[in-house]
């Protein structure tokens, strides 16, 4: 009927001849009035447009996505915290779509999904060759150690320079540590930390490595050779580490870099998991209480304290526990190994002991002063006088280490989940109505039997120097409504 109108309109015009409107009316039962404005080429005003807060941000955000490895996710989050936009990823998605904006998709694999019980697993891996520039123009070359939960798919991520065996097993207890218990298995792939490869090509377990998982009373698991997705959960899980990308040539330090990972292991927890719709904080609530307890403290710590080693920069400093160590400067871009011994930090180059510090909080910069002046002679040349400047610097970074202990404890306190405080109210809430409707009986009304008493188990624990809180005790279908502000989609 429509197309009928249009044709009858469009032969009037080519006529050149004015049409009988109220005849047309009847015809095609339309209001004679929107037929002569048919014909008169009059439709309805487009409304304006209004201006989205993201106009502002078009051109770093063109900028950002430019960077080869940079996702549409990494630029949300860049200007996310960075520069405080509040719309929702979806949104910014399509704006993106709409001015042309896009990151490079890469091409869909199918991966059927795989389910392990709670506390069953834990899959890991390693992000490998990262780099970000600072905004000093240094680079910063590093690995991320990535866990991932089975059953929440609760993510973790630790920086470390080398991927060793010694890295390897510093990692997964910082791991468990975290997450306050111990899964029943470990899955990962065939990495040089764990197996060692004869010259046949023979494959076996590193003898430490297996005592490791022998103390621990951990069972290793292996994916077989060339199947990822044997660990599909961790491999998707490796695409948040790239958000990291957008801050390339923005980071300042790594001090800085550590913090963003903080921040990081935050953030995606709170996401909804694409394979469960849920986020893994919540579902963790499930899977802690499923946890093995972890080992002694003196087992933890052997490991803890294993010699590590890292590449010497240009600072001729060795970073251990957030503080920084002197070493000799013509060991500039050679590797060092070290480690702790009754309150002191040995570093070693070849077997040769080079220096020994006593330790310090983390923050604080400590140059042993022969160190520090024979890289100033290096710096200024033998006719450069030193004695004096290097009094005066020395002093200036004792001074610099109470500052930044401040600012360390200041940053760990704004880095535990935001939302926390709001959510532990909003769950005192719903406990007291629950006490209420049931005379004063205690409990949540959606824990009858008594399981919602209180804040749930473990609320407001520190594991390994983070306060998780994660205080979700609702059903799925009551949480996905109060977390939505939250949580993205991911």
């Amino acid at each position: 009927m429509e197309l009928n109108l249009i044709g009858a309109l469009t032969m009037f015009k080519t006529m050149d001849m004015v049409p009988n409107f109220s005849e047309l009316a009847r015809t095609f039962g339309r209001d004679r009035h929107t037929i002569k404005k048919m014909y008169e080429g009059k439709g309805r005003k487009r409304r304006k447009k209004r201006a989205s807060e993201l106009d502002a941000h078009v051109e770093e955000m063109t900028a950002l996505l430019s960077r080869p490895g940079t996702s549409v996710k990494a630029a949300y989050w860049f200007l996310r915290n960075e520069r405080g936009i509040r719309c929702s990823y979806d949104n910014f998605k399509r704006f993106v779509k709409a001015k042309g904006i896009s990151g490079k998709a890469k091409a869909a694999v199918p991966h059927p999904l795989y389910e392990t019980d709670p506390g069953q697993q834990l899959q890991v891996d390693w992000v490998e060759s990262m780099r970000l520039t600072t905004t000093k123009g240094e680079a910063l070359e590093f690995n991320l150690f990535s866990a991932t939960l089975g059953y929440s798919r609760l993510h973790y991520f630790e920086y470390t320079e080398f991927k060793q065996e010694a890295d390897f097993k510093r990692c997964l207890v910082h791991a468990f540590e975290w997450l306050g218990g111990m899964t029943r298995e470990v899955l990962t792939d065939n990495m040089s930390a764990v197996v060692a490869v004869d010259g046949r090509g023979g494959k076996s377990i590193h003898p430490s490595v297996s005592q490791f998982f022998k103390d621990l009373g951990v069972k290793l698991r292996l994916c077989r050779v060339r199947s990822p997705q044997t660990k599909g959960k961790d491999e998707v899980s490796n695409k948040f580490p790239q958000w990291l990308a957008a801050y390339d040539g923005k980071v300042e330090d790594r001090a800085h870099l550590l913090r963003l990972i903080e921040r990081l292991n935050a953030d995606v927890n709170r996401q909804r998991n694409t394979g469960t719709n849920i986020p893994p904080a919540l579902l963790f609530e499930k899977e802690k209480e499923h946890l093995i307890p972890l080992p002694s403290r003196a087992l933890l710590d052997s490991y803890e304290d294993e010699m590590r080693s890292c590449k010497v920069p240009s600072t001729f400093t060795v970073t251990y526990k957030g503080a920084k160590y002197s070493v000799p400067p013509y060991l500039i871009t050679k590797t060092v190994t070290y480690k702790e011994r009754r309150g002191r930090l040995l570093i070693y180059h070849r077997g040769e002991l080079v220096a020994e510090h006593d330790l310090k909080a983390a923050g604080t910069v400590n140059y042993q002063r022969p160190h520090y002046e024979q890289g100033l002679l290096g710096r200024l040349g033998d006719g450069g006088e030193i004695d004096e400047p290097a009094a005066r610097n020395l002093a200036r970074f004792k001074d610099l280490g109470n500052e930044r202990d401040v600012e360390l404890r200041q940053a760990d306190q704004q880095l535990r989940f935001p939302e926390a405080d709001h959510l532990q109210s909003q769950h005192r809430r719903l406990h007291r109505r629950g006490q209420r409707r049931q005379g004063g009986s205690g409990g949540c009304p959606l824990f009858p039997h008594g399981e919602g008493d209180g804040l749930p188990p473990g609320q407001g624990e520190q594991i390994h120097g983070r306060d998780l809180a994660f205080p979700f005790r609702e059903d799925v279908r009551r949480l996905r409504f109060q977390l939505s502000a939250a949580a993205e989609p991911g």
